[in-house]
């Protein structure tokens, strides 16, 4: 992601997703989450940072939104969370408006 950063455009990322880390490792998931987290906070601040803000979409009804907002608050963006595919289209509308 980091390779096509421009300073002169908007770098962004919209991720959706049902918000589950079910990678089958279910034992790493806290360290996996807090490098992650870690490395997102690390590009967006700082006098070297190349930010890339993260839009994150939490989909479906049992879908967890903690982490995903946790992500998105540390890149600058924000996270929201769409029930089912009629709020999807609002919640594209939203994050499009942010550009």
């Amino acid at each position: 992601m980091l390779e096509a950063y421009d300073p002169e455009l908007i770098n962004a990322v919209v991720v959706l997703t049902d918000g589950m880390n079910d990678d089958g490792t279910p034992e790493d998931d806290k360290k996996q989450f807090a490098a992650l987290l870690a490395d997102v906070k690390l590009n967006s601040d700082g006098e070297n940072s190349k930010p890339v803000r993260i839009f994150t979409v939490a989909y479906g009804t049992g879908a967890d939104p903690r982490e995903l907002r946790q992500i998105s608050e540390a890149s600058n963006a924000t996270a929201y969370q769409a029930t089912d595919a009629t709020t999807i289209n609002q919640v594209f509308a939203a994050v499009v408006s942010n550009f």
